[in-house]
């Protein structure tokens, strides 16, 4: 039981990473293609990726809260949220 309540933290803590990637790499990766074309693919993973990892996480999080109420599950739960908003402001708010 307590792999998962790890598993929740950690999921938490890649979610707060992942908006922040596309966000570094805007530039450098795409900026400077000649035919951005070609990584139309990766673009559009960067961009689905953090929001789909963010929604699993909350979902993942809140049933193993109502399991179990740790500690790490309620840190992966608010770091999922976190992560999320993130995603939400860099990609509507700031247009990033």
């Amino acid at each position: 039981m307590k792999k998962k309540h790890q598993f929740v933290l950690i999921l938490g803590i890649i979610n707060v990473i992942l908006p922040v990637i596309p966000v570094l790499s805007h530039r450098g990766w795409f900026g400077m293609v000649g035919n951005g074309w070609k990584f139309i693919w990766v673009a559009a993973i960067m961009i689905l990726l953090p929001f789909v990892s963010s929604l699993a996480g909350i979902i993942i999080g809140s049933i193993q809260l109502k399991k179990a109420s740790t500690k790490p599950v309620k840190m992966g739960l608010l770091l999922s949220c976190t992560g999320l908003v993130m995603h939400l402001l860099f990609r509507f708010v700031f247009k990033l």
